[in-house]
């Protein structure tokens, strides 16, 4: 491996509390209700004074009727591994009334690393459950590639929201398609949607909301299967001897307004507008540098017009790719996450050894660190100006 970068990578562990006896649950739901009643009108029931500060610190703006979660404050939020029968991990809450707060078994979703900083926490509470949620940070050193460089390469589009392509000793170890499934879910809420408004159902606004809850948390759980598998990848290309990076294709500016004259047709911007780019790269970054695992966002213009194998602009039919010079018909989300990859190739390999130069000039006074240290951080974006 090459230059070490220590990072500090956070992560939100969602937690459901478990196995609450009746006077835990009373005190909890007396907190929770009293907690929304000060919100609403401003008057205290009876409501622990941090959480009173801490309401006013985050909640500026109060919608009518919303529940809004207990931000904790850092302090007196304590988590602790036990060996029990019910769960391994508890966590004490702070109410009013209980001096020190109540123990309560909470099941997370994945296990808490040894050494972490809490950053924040919330206590949540839908269909009478209480969940908690926490977000930690921990410092990660992240290697910097120097020789058995392997990359993942990740196109996001719409119709196949992750495309990737793996590479390892100069030759392609694999491709797939992940989240297809995503543009069902969409098109379908979108049908029900439209058959809401179009019978003029009662309480339209709040039935389209909950569909609305519904079809985010359907295609967040897909992507999140689809980019842990990514880095499920990453790791056994690591375990196999290799530098793994993951390469991302940066569309940070594909939702912008167009020049004024040319406006996107409504499908078009409803198309652009539920591609999950942010989801993917965000999920993707947290994900791989906890890890230790290097992320690159590589400017992804016109790599989807572009053919890999001979870099000619060719012609799309349907979902496939088709380039007038050399011949080749491949998948259009394939293509783009190879032309991707050789982008990423071209700013990292070079004599076996890590460069800040990339195929194609100009050169940039940037010194090799200060680029290498972006890349470990996911920071690095924009590699046309390298």
């Amino acid at each position: 491996m090459g230059y070490i970068s220590s990072v500090q990578v956070k992560k939100t562990i969602k937690c459901g509390v478990v196995y609450l006896t009746k006077q835990k649950e009373e005190l909890l739901n007396q907190e929770y209700n009293n907690f929304q009643h000060f919100l609403q009108t401003g008057e205290d029931l009876g409501v622990y004074s941090a959480h009173k500060q801490q309401a006013k610190r985050f909640y500026k703006v109060i919608k009518e009727g919303k529940e809004y979660p207990i931000s904790i404050r850092n302090d007196l939020l304590k988590i602790e591994k036990r060996d029990t029968k019910i769960t391994k991990y508890w966590a004490r809450i702070p109410v009013k009334g209980k001096y020190g707060g109540i123990w309560v078994a909470i099941k997370p979703h994945e296990d808490f690393p040894d050494e972490y900083k809490v950053c924040e926490s919330k206590l949540y509470r839908r269909n009478g459950r209480f969940y908690l949620n926490v977000t930690i940070e921990k410092e990660v050193n992240v290697e910097l590639p120097k020789e058995n460089i392997a990359v993942i390469s990740i196109d996001v589009g719409e119709t196949n929201p992750i495309a990737y392509t793996v590479y390892a000793d100069g030759k392609i170890l694999g491709v797939g398609l992940e989240g297809r499934e995503i543009r069902r879910i969409r098109m379908h809420y979108l049908w029900r949607r439209r058959e809401i408004g179009r019978k003029k159902v009662k309480h339209a606004l709040r039935i389209i909301k909950k569909i609305g809850h519904k079809e985010r948390d359907k295609v967040r759980d897909i992507l999140h299967k689809a980019t842990t598998k990514i880095v499920k990848i990453a790791k056994k290309l690591r375990e196999q001897g290799y530098d793994p990076v993951i390469a991302i294709g940066d569309v940070k500016n594909i939702r912008k307004p167009r020049e004024k004259g040319k406006p996107r047709n409504r499908k078009l911007n409803r198309m652009i507008h539920s591609m999950p780019s942010y989801q993917v790269k965000y999920m993707l970054q947290y994900k791989a540098l906890w890890d230790g695992i290097p992320v690159m966002l590589v400017n992804e213009a016109y790599t989807s017009q572009l053919c890999w194998r001979c870099g000619a602009y060719g012609k799309v039919d349907g979902r496939r790719f088709l380039c007038p010079e050399c011949g080749l018909d491949y998948n259009r989300d394939l293509n783009a996450s190879r032309n991707i990859l050789n982008r990423s190739l071209g700013y990292m390999l070079r004599d076996r050894a890590v460069v800040n130069q990339p195929i194609s000039p100009p050169l940039c006074s940037t010194p090799k660190e200060d680029l290498l240290a972006k890349c470990a951080r996911g920071e690095a974006t924009d590699f046309n100006r390298w």
